[in-house]
C-alpha cells in the first residue's frame, strides 16, 4: 500500500506531462507575437499619414481598414451581420464647444480666455436676475438655481478640476441648474485643460436622441477677475464678505447656439471560435482612434494607443495558427479593437449596448491602453505592467492572471492605480470599465502616463518594443489560460 507521500508524487508525476503539454502549446503560440511584428505594425498604425486616427476621420477609417486586412490575412473569417465581416459600425453625434455666451454689464466673457466648459446642457436662452453665492461651501437645502461658488485655489493646478468636481456633485444633488466656479488660476487651467475644454464633444447617436436642452447641471469655469466685473460692485462685496448663501441681484445673459454634425466609426471585430466551450467568450480590447491633428502637428498616438492595438494583431495571429492547426481554444475569442474612446470610451460602450455576443457568456474582458512606455516611477527599474481592476469583480482572475505571469512572463505586477481611492480613477477611464460596468469581470494593462501623453511627441521612436512585447505575451497567456480552464471565473465582486 502506497504511503501519503508516495501516493501523491504519483499524482504528480502523472500530471506533469499534461501540464507540459499545455505550457508548450502556449508557449509555441505565444512565439507567433514577435518584436520585429509589432514594431512592422506600428509603423503604419502611427505614421503621419493617419493623421493621428482620429475618431470618423480620414487616418482612422485607414486603421481600421488595415486591422480588417490583417485579420483576414491570418485567416480570421469574416462573421455575419458585419459590414466588410469585420466592422461593427457606430453613429456618434459631434457637438462643438463655445457655443455658451455670458454677458452682463456691457462685457462678455469669452470662452478659452475668461471661462471653459466641459459640458454643454444650457437652454438656449437665459436670463438670470439672481445668483447664490456660495463661497467655497456647500448649501444647505437652497433652491436658487444659479450658483457661484470659488475653487480651493491650492495644490497643483489638476486640483482644481477635482474641486470643480465635486462642487458639481453638491449643486447637482441639490438640484441647481447653472454653476458658477471662480478662480484665480484660469491661465494655468488653460495651459493644462484647454485642449480637452475646446476639443468637441461626441456622444452616442442613441444618447444624443435622449438628451434635452437644460437636462442637467451647467458648470462653467470662470476666471474670477472677468467673473466680478460682470457682476459688479455686488460681487466684490460677497467675496470681501465670504458669507455663503448671500443672494445677488444681477442681469446676466446666458445664450446657448448649438452646433453639432452627424460622425460615424466603426469596431474591428476578429472572432476566433472555440470548441466544447464555444458559446462562452474572452474579449480582448485596445482602442485604435487617437487625438489627430492640432495646429498642423499630428498626433501619431504611437503609446496611446498605438501599443495596445499591434499587441492585439500580435495575440490575434497567435490564436487564429492556433486554431488552424487543430489547438483552437476550448472557449471562442473575440479581439476587438474600438473606437473613439478618446472620445468618452464610446465605441466599447456601444459595443457594450450592442453586444455581438451575449454579455452573460462573456467570462472576462482583457484591455489593453498604453504599454509601450517606461513612467517616471520605474525608471531604471524591472520590466513591470500596472494591473488594474483584476480584482474588483474576480478574485479568481486577479490569481489567474498572476499564474500567468509567474508561469510565462515574471513582470512586476504594481497595483497602485487598482486602489479604490486612485486619484487618478484610471479604473473609470478605458474601455474595460464598459464591460465592468455590465458585471463582466475585467483586467486594464497600462505602463503609465509620461511626457508625451496627449502630445505630438508620441512617436514609434520612442517605443520599447522589448517591453510592448513581454506585455503583450502577458495578455496572450492570460487569456490561453482564461479560454482553456474547465471553470469560469467565478465573480464574488459588486459592480461599481
Amino acid at each position: 500500500m502506497l504511503s501519503r507521500v508516495s501516493l501523491f508524487l504519483l499524482l504528480y508525476v502523472l500530471a506533469c506531462p499534461l501540464w507540459a503539454q499545455q505550457d508548450s502549446v502556449a508557449l509555441h503560440f505565444a512565439g507567433y507575437i514577435e518584436p520585429g511584428k509589432l514594431a512592422a505594425h506600428l509603423h503604419v498604425l502611427a505614421h503621419d499619414s493617419l493623421e493621428g486616427r482620429d475618431t470618423g476621420k480620414p487616418g482612422q477609417k485607414k486603421a481600421a481598414e488595415y486591422l480588417r486586412q490583417q485579420f483576414a490575412g491570418y485567416g480570421i473569417p469574416p462573421l455575419n451581420g458585419l459590414e466588410k465581416g469585420y466592422f461593427q459600425p457606430f453613429e456618434l453625434v459631434e457637438e462643438h464647444k463655445g457655443t455658451i455666451g455670458v454677458n452682463g454689464r456691457g462685457r462678455e466673457l469669452r470662452f478659452m480666455q475668461d471661462m471653459l466648459y466641459f459640458n454643454e446642457v444650457l437652454p438656449a436662452d437665459r436670463t438670470v436676475k439672481e445668483v447664490l453665492y456660495l463661497g467655497g461651501s456647500a448649501p444647505s437645502g437652497n433652491k436658487t438655481p444659479v450658483w457661484w461658488m470659488r475653487d480651493g485655489g491650492e495644490g497643483p493646478v489638476f486640483n482644481v478640476l477635482m474641486d470643480l468636481r465635486m462642487k458639481a456633485a453638491v449643486a447637482s444633488r441639490a438640484g441647481a441648474e447653472v454653476l458658477f466656479v471662480s478662480t484665480g488660476r484660469m491661465p494655468e487651467v488653460l495651459e493644462a485643460f484647454g485642449h480637452y475644454a475646446a476639443s468637441s464633444r461626441m456622444m452616442l447617436a442613441e444618447d444624443a436622441a435622449k438628451e434635452e436642452p437644460g437636462n442637467g447641471l451647467q458648470v462653467i469655469l470662470v476666471d474670477e477677475t472677468a467673473f466680478l466685473a460682470l457682476l459688479g460692485p455686488a460681487g466684490g462685496k460677497a467675496v470681501a464678505r465670504n458669507k455663503p448663501g448671500t443672494r445677488l441681484r444681477t442681469a446676466l445673459r446666458l445664450t446657448r447656439t448649438p452646433a453639432r454634425n452627424t460622425v460615424r466609426s466603426e469596431n474591428v471585430l476578429a472572432y476566433v471560435e472555440g470548441n466544447d466551450l464555444k458559446d462562452e467568450l474572452v474579449v480582448i480590447t485596445a482602442h485604435y482612434d487617437h487625438v489627430g491633428v492640432e495646429n498642423g502637428e499630428v498626433y501619431n498616438g504611437a503609446d496611446d494607443d498605438g501599443s495596445g492595438t499591434v499587441a492585439l494583431l500580435g495575440i490575434a495571429e497567435a490564436f487564429a495558427a492556433a486554431k488552424a492547426q487543430g489547438k483552437g481554444p476550448r472557449r471562442s475569442v473575440l479581439i476587438m479593437p474600438v473606437s473613439a474612446e478618446e472620445k468618452g470610451l464610446l465605441g466599447s460602450k456601444y459595443y457594450s449596448e450592442h453586444p455581438l455576443f451575449p454579455l452573460e457568456n462573456t467570462v472576462a474582458n482583457l484591455n489593453i491602453d498604453m504599454i509601450g512606455r517606461v513612467d517616471s516611477a520605474h525608471q531604471g527599474m524591472a520590466p513591470y505592467v500596472y494591473v488594474i481592476g483584476s480584482d474588483r469583480l474576480s478574485t479568481e482572475l486577479h490569481t489567474i492572471n498572476e499564474e500567468a505571469n509567474r508561469w510565462y512572463t515574471r513582470l512586476e505586477l504594481d497595483y497602485r492605480f487598482n486602489a479604490a481611492d486612485d486619484p487618478n480613477r484610471f479604473y473609470y477611464r478605458s474601455d474595460h470599465y464598459n464591460f465592468a460596468r455590465k458585471g463582466v469581470p475585467a483586467i486594464f494593462y497600462f505602463s503609465g502616463v509620461h511626457e508625451d501623453y496627449h502630445e505630438p511627441g508620441d512617436d514609434v521612436e520612442k517605443i520599447r518594443f522589448d517591453l510592448l512585447h513581454q506585455r503583450a505575451l502577458l495578455v496572450f497567456h492570460t487569456a490561453w489560460m482564461l479560454a482553456n480552464r474547465d471553470a469560469r471565473p467565478v465573480v464574488d465582486g459588486k459592480v461599481e
